[in-house]
């Protein structure tokens, strides 16, 4: 009999814990996860870099390279790439990948959107070796300009670099891509 009645008052008070903790829980901020605005010089292991040419034709198709590289050897295990882009000034086909990575899990051209995303996932336990000056190719398409002006390219909201073992998301450096399109 006496211990019902502590049952009876234990049962409730675990429930207003669990709700007060609860409520604590959901009214925490949320930490928003993408492209870090980071400072010149600052400890990023990981670049996103671009290659391709600054001056271009309209009309003319040219390639683009979407380069990851870094200073200090870190494995990877995961890369969730947005790029981002204007529709109405390219249009881009022909996505290829680096062979010396994994093949992407995921990979679509978004034309409607202005965007393109690539997931890929490191399946190898100890994750994908990046060496300290080597690099690998997470993206290359090809571009066909059509109208002139300037076009821009960037890393888009949502792109992550995940590390191996930690499954802590890398920070990374990325300058965007201004092609100047001309008339011939």
């Amino acid at each position: 009999m006496k211990g019902n009645r502590i049952l009876k008052t234990l049962i409730p008070l675990v429930a207003v814990v669990i709700i007060i903790e609860s409520v604590l829980l959901l009214s925490r901020p949320a930490i928003k996860i993408g492209p870090q605005t980071l400072k010149e010089g600052s400890n990023t292991p990981v670049s996103l870099n671009w290659e391709a040419n600054g001056e271009t034709v309209m009309g003319k198709s040219e390639e683009v390279v979407l380069k990851m590289e870094t200073e200090k050897e870190v494995a990877i295990d995961a890369v969730d790439l947005y790029i981002k882009y204007d529709p109405a000034l390219v249009t881009i086909s022909d996505l290829s990948f680096d062979g010396d990575f994994v093949a992407p899990s995921f990979s679509k051209i978004s034309q409607e959107k202005g965007l393109v995303v690539v997931n890929y996932l490191v399946s190898a336990p100890k994750g994908f070796n990046l060496k300290v000056g080597g690099g690998i190719d997470l993206a290359r398409f090809k571009v066909n300009y059509i109208s002139e002006g300037e076009v821009s390219f960037g890393i888009g909201e949502g792109t992550l670099v995940v590390e191996n073992g930690s499954a802590s998301v890398l920070p990374f450096s990325s300058d965007g891509l201004t092609v100047k399109v001309v008339s011939e």
